[in-house]
């Protein structure tokens, strides 16, 4: 699958679940969603990123919405339908972020970045958006060289809580450095292969795109937007 048709086939789930009320058709779709996830060997190690974001925010939202902080501090109890709002947000990012890691696991960044210069979009727009994903790799070995040097020099990298956190700025403040001198050079090698005077690039190892894929993600987002139509009318 065309890692587009995988993305819009996320997208129309997130949309889906934004336009879901409270009820057992939410529920089943973030519980899937998050089943799936564990299930999938792959991809099983990634529940701990959800687990990290909805569990807090669970905590968050019930002392918020429960009324016991409204009732400790003001005396007055809040409304039931404030509670369920909150489940209901609660369900619905679980859903969202549970498909966008199912579909982090499913699509490498590597062959996203090929998808993303070899289609129709500007060349300008899709090295803006895989800049980012072309310098994790860099500025992970960049992390590790400087974590090394800092190290040596007897900078408390792998001490106590508090020590480094103090020490965050001479690992940020290099990186900051190395990256922002190095824009210079990128800019040159782009103008170099003449990135801004050709509309298409051509990519070796594209990813496969078809007709009936092209149609599915032009059928989806037109769901999309018949679902949203449909919510605001009703």
């Amino acid at each position: 699958m065309h890692p587009f048709t995988s993305l819009t086939i996320w997208l129309w789930l997130s949309a889906s679940a934004m336009l879901l009320p409270l009820g057992w058709p939410l529920i089943i779709l973030s519980c899937s969603l998050f089943s799936a996830l564990i299930i999938w060997p792959a991809a099983r190690f990634r529940w701990r990123f959800v687990a990290w974001i909805m569990l807090p925010m669970a905590a968050g939202l019930w002392l918020i919405h429960s009324g016991w902080l409204s009732q400790l501090l003001t005396g007055e109890m809040l409304q039931n339908n404030h509670q369920e709002r909150a489940m209901a947000l609660w369900f619905r990012l679980l859903a969202i972020i549970s498909g966008s890691q199912l579909w982090l696991q499913y699509v490498p960044t590597e062959r996203f970045i090929r998808a993303l210069f070899a289609s129709r979009l500007p060349a300008s727009f899709s090295y803006l958006l895989a800049g980012p994903l072309l310098l994790v790799e860099q500025l992970r070995q960049q992390l590790a060289s400087i974590k090394e040097a800092q190290l040596a020099r007897g900078v408390p990298l792998d001490d106590n809580f508090w020590q480094r956190l103090t020490s965050l700025p001479t690992i940020l403040l290099p990186l900051a450095s190395n990256t922002l001198s190095e824009l210079s050079i990128r800019g040159a090698a782009l103008d170099m292969r003449g990135f801004r005077y050709t509309t298409q690039r051509t990519t070796l190892n594209h990813p496969i795109d078809s007709p009936s894929q092209r149609w599915l993600r032009y059928g989806l987002l037109l769901l999309i937007i018949v679902e949203g139509g449909l919510t605001l009318w009703w």
